[in-house]
């Protein structure tokens, strides 16, 4: 009986811990319209990806770490490459969550990220 317990704890804590928790957003990046989803980790890890409402197939996908509340340090690629990087920060407008930032491409140039999402 004590096996018992014990494997149907650690099957849920494990279970619980080992799932990302996925948000979904939409937004825009240097003024075109993007749909978004990041997932956070227990491990204040980050993962997601977005793409552009005109080019559904082309995703760039995200990466980083929410080690300090309210700030996304992220990393973008495409194709495997690391296209750039940046720091997102959370705030709260009009009743939803915010992310926005610039993320300093690898060719010199910035793009302002923003994404929202209902609270």
């Amino acid at each position: 009986m004590k096996k018992t317990i014990f494997l149907t704890i650690a099957f849920i804590f494990f279970g619980l811990n080992s799932k990302a928790q996925t948000q979904y957003y939409t937004g825009q990046c240097d003024g075109d319209a993007i749909e978004a989803n990041i997932s956070w980790k227990t491990n204040d890890a980050i993962i997601g990806s977005y793409y552009f409402m005109s080019n559904s197939s082309r995703v760039y996908k995200l990466s980083g770490t929410n080690f300090v509340e309210g700030e996304i340090e992220i990393v973008e690629s495409f194709n495997g490459k690391r296209t750039g990087n940046g720091t997102l920060i959370k705030t709260l407008k009009k009743g939803k969550i915010v992310w926005s930032g610039n993320i300093s491409n690898v060719d010199g140039t910035k793009s302002f990220i923003y994404l929202t999402r209902s609270r």
